[in-house]
């Protein structure tokens, strides 16, 4: 298991860099990542095994999967036939 040492030591890091990113997406980046390693400590100290969930991983872990070898190719009357542009 990693210290709790460690991971501020991390926390300390990622802070460092979003001080000094003049990019927007650079700094949540680093937000999130010092959100993550407090959520880790604090799941650690609690001793619940829960995984960690952001809205990230709702996002991909509820979407369904859908497989383009499994649909047919849309049939209209306007349609020209089997053209490669037929979504």
């Amino acid at each position: 298991m990693i210290s709790t040492e460690r991971i501020i030591e991390e926390m300390q890091r990622q802070l460092n860099y979003a001080k000094t990113a003049d990019d927007d997406q650079a700094i949540r980046e680093a937000l999130t990542a010092i959100r993550a390693l407090c959520q880790v400590v604090l799941v650690s100290k609690d001793k619940k095994e829960e995984p960690i969930i952001t809205p990230r991983t709702m996002a991909i872990s509820h979407q369904p999967r859908v497989s383009s070898l499994d649909s047919r190719p849309l049939e209209e009357e306007d349609a020209n036939g089997g053209s490669i542009f037929d979504f």
